[in-house]
């Protein structure tokens, strides 16, 4: 969303119980949306589309998320934007 020099940004988060077993969390944005060469590979260490980061972001993100037994994984959003939205397990006395 940092590439969007266009009007009103948004940024939306949903959260909801996919099943018995697991939550479902989605955070939508309003920016320049993921180009079709960069979607599989948002989540390599050290790959960028930005001029000063670092590309481990996402990489770390991911990582955490599946040493909780969860996922992560990425979207475009329509008209534009991207989603990235992720799934944690549910413990069985229902606490995250």
């Amino acid at each position: 969303m940092s590439g969007s020099d266009e009007g009103t940004r948004q940024l939306l988060i949903n959260t909801d119980r996919v099943d018995q077993k697991e939550i479902r969390i989605a955070v939508q944005d309003s920016g320049p949306g993921i180009a079709p060469e960069s979607i599989d590979r948002l989540f390599d260490p050290f790959y960028t589309t930005k001029s000063s980061g670092l590309g481990m972001g996402l990489s770390i993100c991911r990582s955490i998320i599946e040493a909780h037994e969860g996922r992560l994984w990425a979207t475009g959003a329509e008209p534009k934007g991207a989603v990235f939205a992720f799934t944690l397990p549910v413990r069985p006395d229902n606490r995250l």
